[in-house]
């Protein structure tokens, strides 16, 4: 037997180091969910998470927070992108990812949670929270926030890097003008919006034309809007809260049954920090949603400490924070041994032939491998 031949899957596949978010490519997607090894913990954490999820998703709840802890290399952005597919329902290549868990999981109760999870209708929206944030925001104390409303936009295909005309198209869509005002746009212009619009300011002629066009508004009041709007607005995080509330309301009408929205931040204590202005911004906008949301919208985000330890590193500490540590009710650690075992599941596993020929090898040789290192086997 030679060695190659020894183990379960070919030693010389393509095998991704580092996971990243953003990553989004069929290929990429199937081999992570393929190679993914659900370990006992693991295995312990699905079962917390759906858990959890089960419950707020049939009863009104403000307890809408995930946290997910570990160091570099515990595999908690893995395990972040896995529950974004499991959560979207959508199929990939052919099946949809809880079926690639068939044979990984053995707890039946896990399976069907995850199942019952992905047939319930939801926006995932996954991000790594320093990727989307500006270059200068860590110092503007509503940056998560503004994150949270420029990753809200644009999976609803609205204009993220301008929120003011992401607002523009959130009106629009509700009053069902949306797609006319694109169509007119394009003949008078001779680009897509979607093109034109992150050139707002060189296409404001054709975007006046076309509002005047198809919106209730004059050419006047157009062009007054697009003179002013980057001025006018402003970013509060109770109409944040607002806004996702009335789009899962939109959606679970339109739809014919409940509908939510999941924010999967990754990265996120990393990007606070100790500072107490990012971390009192996110303690708004958790406990917001869940006023407002009532379970409809969920935040599950990463970070190297847990939760309970940024606030308690941080300036003002416990007594100042205290409501983001019952927002993140469910917390799942992710320790080095998760590590250890993935890669002894994932790239050491060995075929049943050739277990049991290493056990006679080994049974054989014993005494020689002890004397030649000078270890007791």
């Amino acid at each position: 037997m030679k060695l190659h031949e020894m183990f379960e899957k070919k030693i010389n596949r393509p095998i991704q180091g580092v996971v990243k978010i953003g990553q989004n490519e069929p290929a990429v997607i199937q081999n992570e969910l393929e190679e993914y090894v659900v370990t006992r913990e693991l295995a312990g954490n699905f079962y917390r998470f759906f858990e959890s999820y089960r419950k707020g998703t049939t009863t009104r709840t403000d307890k809408m927070g995930v946290w997910i802890s570990g160091f570099f290399g515990s595999g908690k952005s893995h395990f972040l992108k896995i529950l974004s597919y499991i959560l979207s329902g959508l199929e990939y290549t052919g099946k949809t990812a809880t079926r690639y868990f068939d044979g990984k999981i053995a707890d039946q109760t896990i399976l069907a949670d995850m199942k019952a999870a992905g047939d319930i209708s939801t926006d995932v929206i996954l991000f790594n929270i320093d990727a989307k944030s500006d270059a200068d925001s860590k110092a503007n104390k509503d940056a998560i926030v503004k994150v949270f409303m420029k990753v809200f936009n644009e999976m609803q295909g609205f204009c993220g890097s301008m929120p003011w005309i992401a607002d523009l198209e959130r009106k629009m869509t509700l009053e069902e003008t949306y797609e006319a005002f694109k169509q007119k746009f394009n003949e008078i212009s001779g680009t897509t919006w979607e093109a034109g619009r992150e050139d707002f300011y060189f296409e404001s002629d054709s975007i006046v034309e076309a509002l005047a066009a198809t919106q209730k508004m004059s050419a006047e009041a157009a062009r007054h809007w697009c003179e002013s709007s980057e001025k006018s607005y402003s970013l509060d995080i109770t109409q944040f809260a607002h806004k996702v509330r009335e789009y899962v309301e939109f959606k679970s009408k339109s739809l014919g049954k409940k509908h939510f929205v999941i924010f999967l931040c990754d990265e996120l204590g990393q990007y606070m920090g100790t500072d107490g202005n990012l971390l009192l911004n996110l303690q708004t906008v958790v406990e917001s949603l869940g006023t407002e949301c009532g379970g409809r919208a969920w935040v599950i985000a990463t970070g190297q400490e847990d939760i309970s330890s940024i606030v308690k590193e941080t300036k003002g500490g416990r007594d100042a924070f205290s409501k983001i540590i019952g927002r993140f009710d469910t917390r799942l650690p992710l320790s080095s041994a998760n590590a250890d075992e993935v890669i002894k599941k994932r790239l050491l596993a060995k075929t049943d032939a050739s277990t049991d020929l290493l056990r006679l090898l080994y049974a054989e040789k014993k005494t020689m491998f002890a004397t030649a290192t000078g270890l007791s086997f």
